[in-house]
């Protein structure tokens, strides 16, 4: 039970981190766009399966399509996304802008709303370890000191795990306000 309760916590802590690349700082990193689905080949394909994705300043995004052709998908897509692609004549650069105080505001906002839902999903893999326990209970299977104990290192592990939100949320936050 336990096991599987980390198991599950684990994820929910993967999913904020994974949510919380694709919001932009004041550097650019290629979590921003690797995700991006394009229109290419009568498919839908993410970005990073048809380009590769480089670094070149702190404020660039280098986008080098293998083939060339769907130099205009990625950039339909890029556009759709809310991002100014220039198009060279095989590469895709897309130019960050300074964070404003406002949207450093908003992004803030939205960072401590990812970390909100992601507790909130912490609560219900909670719920559901706590109903495993009880039907052990109810068919006899554990003691009711059996039931205190894991009850007890349930709620220690879901506090342990609701810091590691605090962290990764806060560590977030100090990124936006570079």
């Amino acid at each position: 039970m336990l096991s599987d309760l980390e198991g599950k916590a684990q994820e929910v802590i993967e999913k904020l981190q994974a949510d919380l690349a694709t919001i932009r700082t004041g550097r650019a990193t290629s979590d921003l766009v690797e995700d991006i689905k394009v229109e290419a080949y009568d498919s839908v394909s993410t970005l990073k399966e048809l380009a590769a994705i480089s670094i070149p300043e702190p404020r660039q995004i280098l986008i080098s399509p293998w083939d060339k052709s769907v130099v205009e998908d990625i950039e339909r897509a890029l556009r759709a996304n809310d991002l100014n692609p220039a198009v060279d004549e095989d590469s895709i650069r897309v130019m960050l802008p300074a964070l404003t105080g406002e949207v450093r505001d908003r992004l803030m906002k939205e960072v401590g709303e990812r970390a909100e839902e992601s507790k909130v999903a912490l609560r219900m893999v909670r719920r559901s370890a706590v109903e495993n326990i009880e039907r052990a209970k109810e068919s006899k299977q554990i003691s009711k000191d059996d039931e205190f104990t894991k009850r007890k290192k349930i709620d220690e592990l879901v506090e342990e795990f609701n810091k590691k939100i605090d962290q990764v949320s806060q560590d977030k936050k100090e990124q936006l306000e570079l």
